[in-house]
């Protein structure tokens, strides 16, 4: 296991196309997951490891995590960089020309980040901004390993890196949403040991599974 790093990042973004396909993100393509996955490496927040199997010449990625250590200070980052936002803008608009059948459902969604981005901009506080007693939360955004590896211990392992990290950051809880059923992991987390929270479906009808994991003494 290694930190990720931006030469990982067409390798990542195929493989969270192919085996994490639930959501907005995944059905714009691995261009734009590409894209959106070195916003995570280019944040202090952000948190990035890869697998490589040692018996190839290259070594190739087996599995990848990538995440935060602190969700609302990435988040705030991310709405304060412009170069950043544009970079996604325009790969998602490329995105939407090559698959115009998704323009209505990405229409659907933008809005709220559009409204975060506009208070930003005029320097109305954002969520993010207010004084907040709440905790510093770490978000595992997406874990995905190739299917002959499975089981092999490579994505526990995953995990447990960044449980490892976050913790170390300082963040209070990790927490994370999978879809119910074939597509998704629950039962991987539950056997980790990952508490069950909210359950919900999309406006796409998909079913998520929210996880948390409390990282210091409720003492």
């Amino acid at each position: 296991m290694r930190p990720a790093e931006h030469a990982d990042l067409a390798t990542t973004a195929r493989t969270h196309v192919e085996f994490l396909p639930v959501g907005l993100f995944p059905s714009l393509g691995a261009g734009f997951v590409r894209r959106w996955h070195r916003t995570y490496l280019d944040s202090r927040h952000g948190v990035g490891y890869v697998v490589t199997n040692p018996t190839t010449p290259d070594g190739d990625v087996v599995g990848f995590l990538l995440g935060t250590t602190d969700q609302a200070a990435h988040m705030a980052a991310l709405f304060a960089d412009r170069r950043a936002l544009a970079a996604l803008s325009v790969s998602g608009v490329g995105a939407v020309v090559r698959r115009p059948w998704l323009a209505r459902q990405l229409s659907s969604r933008v809005g709220p980040w559009a409204r975060q981005i506009a208070r930003r901009r005029s320097g109305q506080p954002t969520p993010a901004d207010a004084p907040s007693e709440n905790p510093q939360v770490a978000v595992m955004v997406a874990v995905a390993v190739q299917p002959q590896w499975r089981g092999s211990g490579v994505g526990a392992e995953l995990v447990r890196r960044f449980v490892e990290d976050a913790r170390r950051s300082g963040a209070a809880e990790a927490e994370l949403v999978t879809p119910v059923g074939s597509a998704g992991a629950t039962g991987f987390y539950e056997r980790l040991g990952w508490e069950l929270g909210p359950c919900w479906h999309t406006r796409d009808g998909d079913q998520l599974q929210a996880y948390r994991q409390r990282l210091v003494s409720a003492a």
